[in-house]
């Protein structure tokens, strides 16, 4: 394409002087670069400021910008615009016009500078109003309504909604009332007194005290011990240091991490070395390993379970013989007594309501169904009782000593009395007494040999640990299997829920597959949750804190005792006072020195 660039020079008196030049593309560039079709000689102006295309017929033109600031474009600034012959661009003091090209040329240009008078008036048109004097508006009259309007729907129909009954019936709930000055939403628990303001507010402009809070929550537990810690923090920490309300529906419990870090980071330091707690500052980066509640009896043969680091290798002494890879990812399935079956963790596993925990594994609904208690093959579908050893003795003396009587006992071993058949209902008429004590002898040792192949082989003793007693009957065996003891919460001194993992796989967490003995323990250590957990500040990871796992008021005593405390003998020094100890204060905290 072949353009026409015609430029303007004007002379002294007002004379002008043109020139011509030539110039071949598509596209025609403006701008104060030196490889500009256009060369503009001005600092307003982008080294590449303006690009023009000329469109088929030669009469259209489409006029892009190519910085952010845009360009004037026949009086207004665009980002881009197609114009006809006649339009004119506007660079710093040089004006382009787009002229009908003539003779020889398919588009033709005219570059001339701007007037400074006209320059001059562009620019006093382009300018905002910089004083309200130039607006047309006063700044009394609107600021004395204004001023009227708050004070009188925003503190004196309040006012008069709190201190006149019939306002506040009235306007009770509506935006005019008091309800105006709330500073936000209450949280969830406070919400059925959120009409009646003093519930908390006891004068007007005056914080919440301390006094109030304990109207409802007198028995709320404090942090710790207020006679081994009498920490200045916690002893003379107001309720509303850590709960501010009117922050939302759950904003009432602060998160945040520092509220916890502040004390355990350094805690041995600051109660002398009382604390026997490990030191907490970070979960992803400074948190010790997790301690479980393993399965242990004491002395006297009580269940009092341990509570042990899981730094090393554990054992769990259930009392239970169960390996895992036998009953879960088998390829090929479990054989059962109604065919091949795949078990998953679900099947044993299902948690209780909420998630929080899961609930105990049930014999006869998750395992009698392959594990069946059936004790003679003429009596095929009757089996003993579960987990009651002497009932389970009498039934079986009591089963055979019938059979021996009723007789119709088809076993090659058996005596011919017992063998014999009877006419119903005359079994006992139809033998003799010594024919009753040879029945009954069988019976006897018939439920001896049954008992044993159930505690010792067949049903019992897979899974228990079965110890053979001393006989309280003549004749009659007895056994003590040991009793299963699981810890229900594996985690005592925190939370864990297993409704926030559902979308996890149980083997991500559980190593089941490759259990090959119940002593395994099966609990993941803190590097399993570190994996997709870490501390407030995480980046690409969950950020945990502290109150997601552990509570804050967890000890034995009620918050009401720091209060008396606190009336009574003030607030506890800024440094830790033990029994048998001195600080450097010249106060002491009294005895019983409260905290949270």
């Amino acid at each position: 394409m072949k353009w026409l660039i015609r430029r303007v020079i004007k002379k002294g008196k007002g004379a002008l002087q043109y020139e011509e030049d030539e110039h071949y593309g598509d596209e025609l560039s403006m701008g104060r670069g030196g490889n500009q079709a256009i060369f503009v000689p001005d600092l307003r102006v982008a080294l590449e400021h303006v690009r023009v295309r000329a469109l088929p017929g030669g009469k259209k033109y489409r006029i892009e910008s190519l910085i952010a600031a845009g360009v004037r474009i026949n009086g207004h600034i665009e980002q881009a615009a197609t114009v006809g012959q006649g339009a004119n661009v506007e660079l710093g003091g040089t004006r382009v016009t787009f002229i009908t090209a003539p003779e020889g040329f398919e588009a033709a240009v005219e570059v001339s500078p701007i007037d400074k008078t006209e320059q001059a008036a562009i620019k006093e048109a382009d300018r905002l109003p910089s004083t309200l004097l130039e607006t047309g508006l006063s700044k009394r009259r609107p600021s004395w309504l204004l001023f009227a309007f708050f004070l009188i729907t925003c503190l004196l129909i309040p006012l008069a909604t709190h201190y006149v009954p019939a306002v506040g019936a009235k306007l009770r709930g509506t935006p005019l009332s008091t309800q105006i000055w709330s500073s936000g939403e209450l949280a969830a628990a406070h919400h059925y007194f959120e009409q009646d303001c003093q519930q908390c507010h006891e004068k007007g402009f005056v914080s919440v005290k301390d006094d109030k809070c304990l109207t409802c929550h007198a028995e709320t537990k404090a942090h710790a011990d207020p006679k081994q810690f009498a920490l200045f923090e916690l002893a003379d920490a107001d309720c509303a240091f850590c709960h501010r309300d009117h922050n939302g529906k759950s904003g009432i419990i602060p998160p945040n991490q520092h509220l916890c870090s502040d004390c355990h980071t350094d805690l041995k330091a600051r109660t002398n070395g009382v604390s026997k707690l490990a030191q907490v500052g970070d979960f992803g980066t400074n948190h010790p390993q997790f301690k479980v509640n393993l399965p242990a009896w004491n002395a006297k043969g009580e269940f009092a379970p341990t509570r042990v680091s899981m730094e090393g290798k554990l054992s769990e002494l259930s009392g239970l013989k169960y390996p895992h890879n036998k009953h879960v990812g088998l390829v090929d399935g479990l054989n059962s007594p109604d065919g091949k079956k795949n078990l998953t963790c679900a099947s044993c596993h299902t948690p209780e309501p909420g998630g929080a925990r899961m609930k105990p594994v049930d014999f006869e609904t998750m395992c009698q169904d392959c594990h069946r208690l059936t004790f003679d093959r003429l009596a095929g579908d009757r089996q003993v009782r579960h987990a009651n050893v002497p009932e389970v003795l009498a039934q079986l003396g009591e089963y055979y000593a019938k059979r021996a009587l009723d007789g119709d006992y088809e076993e090659a071993a058996a005596p011919t009395v017992v063998r014999r058949r009877r006419i119903p209902g005359q079994a006992n008429a139809a033998i003799s007494a010594d024919e009753k004590r040879v029945a009954l002898s069988w019976a006897r040792d018939k439920a001896n040999l049954v008992t044993r192949t159930l505690f010792e082989s067949k049903a019992c003793g897979v899974c228990h640990t079965v110890t053979s007693l001393p006989s309280t009957d003549e004749g009659t065996l007895n056994y003590h299997v040991a009793p299963v003891r699981v810890a229900g919460a594996w985690y005592a001194k925190s939370e864990f829920t297993h409704g926030k993992h559902e979308t996890m796989n149980c083997l991500s967490c559980h190593d089941a597959e490759k259990s090959t003995t119940s002593a395994n323990v099966l609990i993941p250590g803190i590097e399993n949750c570190q994996t997709c957990h870490a501390g407030e500040g995480a980046k690409g990871k969950l950020a945990s804190e502290c109150v997601d796992c552990h509570g804050f008021h967890i000890s034995e005593f009620p918050l009401h005792e720091r209060t008396t405390a606190r009336a009574q003998g003030g607030a506890p020094p800024k440094t830790l006072s033990l029994p048998g100890q001195s600080t450097n204060s010249a106060s002491t905290a009294p005895e019983g020195a409260p905290s949270p």
